[in-house]
């Protein structure tokens, strides 16, 4: 049977990996501040697949898997019981993750600069999970979010920059209604008991 193709190629057919990249990117798009566990698991579940890919480069696809799950729940028992510095420590994961993605879609010349550019962005993702947490949360589960869906599909370089953006601006604008939303209520139940 010959896989689905549309005409621009786009779908990968969804195989033993991408199911894992759908679910977790949805959830961290739609849901990444408030279930900031999933934020945690996913970036031990993203180091784990990316350092054993790396590491056991001829392994089959189900042992990076079972590799990149058990970091991701080593990160969620984490989170469950340090929950700052496992929050700073995925921030750091995902800022890199982030920029490393960014890398490899834009084409410059990052050669030299490539570790550097990764340890930046670490802290500046770490710094903004501290600072500002709720929103730190949001952008950066959106910018995770959204590069593990845009990796499913391979629309080209310029196109999974649109698609990168337009899905990180919905998951931003999603949860930042959210956010909002519960702020409004909060405010609204202190002043009803005020009076």
């Amino acid at each position: 049977m010959r896989p689905f193709h549309t005409p621009y190629h786009w779908f990968q057919p969804l195989s033993f990996t991408a199911a894992p990249h759908l679910l977790l990117g949805g959830l961290l798009l739609l849901a990444g501040r408030r279930l900031f566990w999933i934020f945690v698991g996913t970036a031990g579940f993203l180091l784990g697949t990316e350092v054993a890919a790396r590491v056991a480069s001829g392994a089959a696809a189900w042992v990076v898997l079972v590799i990149g799950l058990a970091c991701g729940l080593t990160g969620l028992v984490l989170s469950l019981f340090v929950q700052k510095l496992a929050v700073a420590a995925a921030g750091f994961v995902m800022g890199s993750y982030a920029v490393h993605r960014l890398i490899l879609t834009l084409p410059m010349g990052w050669a030299g600069w490539t570790w550097a550019a990764l340890v930046t962005g670490g802290i500046l993702g770490a710094l903004l999970v501290l600072l500002v947490f709720d929103w730190a949360l949001i952008i950066l589960s959106s910018l995770a979010g959204a590069e593990l869906i845009t990796q499913v599909f391979s629309p080209g370089p310029y196109l999974s920059v649109l698609l990168f953006a337009v899905l990180t601006a919905a998951g931003i604008a999603f949860q930042g209604g959210l956010l909002k939303r519960g702020a409004a209520a909060r405010r609204s139940g202190d002043e009803g008991k005020k009076s």
